[in-house]
């Protein structure tokens, strides 16, 4: 009976309001580039691991962890042996990512699962979202609309109109 917890021992819930689930994902790619980051300043990976990862991952803006779990659970045996997807496994495994559990015996993806994993490995929290906000949202005007849905005034967003310009 590991699996389970009592309600003073489970996480705060996570919105699953779409313009929040958005933010979210930011703040798990900023959590995943700092981590990433730490391991290279650690000393376990190097920084041409840690760019040919994140190009792996899909770029500096936004990452997709989906080649990575496809590859790992033999669903893309096409990359498996690729640099690409070896230099992005060892980046994973120095950051602690490399041995979850990915199972079929449910109806979450693979992509879900590792960022379900992932959540729970480094505590993501609305808390800490909200604290690292001003790292990953720069524009005062855009982080002032995030702060607006993360309080539920998604609203807010609707109040903006976009006005032609005459040419």
């Amino acid at each position: 009976m590991d699996e389970m917890q009592y309600p003073h021992e489970m996480g705060k819930w996570v919105s699953n309001e779409p313009h929040f689930q958005r933010v979210w994902q930011f703040y798990r790619d900023h959590t995943l580039k700092s981590k990433i980051a730490e391991a290279v300043n650690a000393g376990k990976i190097t920084q041409g691991d840690s760019d040919t990862a994140v190009k792996f991952l899909g770029g500096k803006r936004t990452l997709n962890v989906a080649p990575f779990v496809m590859t790992k659970t033999g669903l893309r045996n096409d990359l498996a042996e690729t640099e690409e997807f070896l230099t992005t496994d060892k980046v994973m495994s120095a950051i602690g990512m490399n041995t979850i559990a990915l199972t079929k015996l449910t109806a979450e993806s693979f992509e879900s699962q590792f960022w379900s994993n992932f959540d729970g490995q480094f505590t993501l929290t609305e808390i800490g979202m909200r604290e690292e906000l001003p790292v990953f949202i720069t524009d005062p005007t855009n982080r002032m609309k995030v702060e607006a849905i993360m309080d539920g005034r998604a609203d807010a967003l609707d109040a903006e109109e976009t006005k032609q310009l005459s040419a």
